[in-house]
């Protein structure tokens, strides 16, 4: 299991991914793919196909969401609105 700390931190910049991602539509593949391996603790390879990219936003969001609900006791700040 990750520190807190490192898990607090995981959390704040998948929630900032995925805000910019609702807000712009633009989808960083350096940054999923790096955000995706970290949570998942993964070494795959960036895939430019958008359906590969989109599919790790979904993965990030929901283990976000999952997190944010365990860990409610580690409070992240300015929480995503939903829809």
């Amino acid at each position: 299991m990750k520190e807190k700390k490192e898990l607090r931190c995981l959390m704040h910049e998948v929630r900032d991914l995925l805000i910019d991602v609702e807000k712009t539509h633009r989808y960083s593949m350096s940054k999923i793919y790096g955000l995706h391996n970290r949570v998942f603790e993964k070494n795959e390879t960036p895939q430019s196909c958008a359906s590969c990219l989109i599919r790790k936003v979904r993965d990030l969001s929901d283990w976000y969401n999952s997190a944010k609900d365990k860990y409610a006791e580690m409070p992240v700040e300015n929480e995503m609105q939903e829809g």
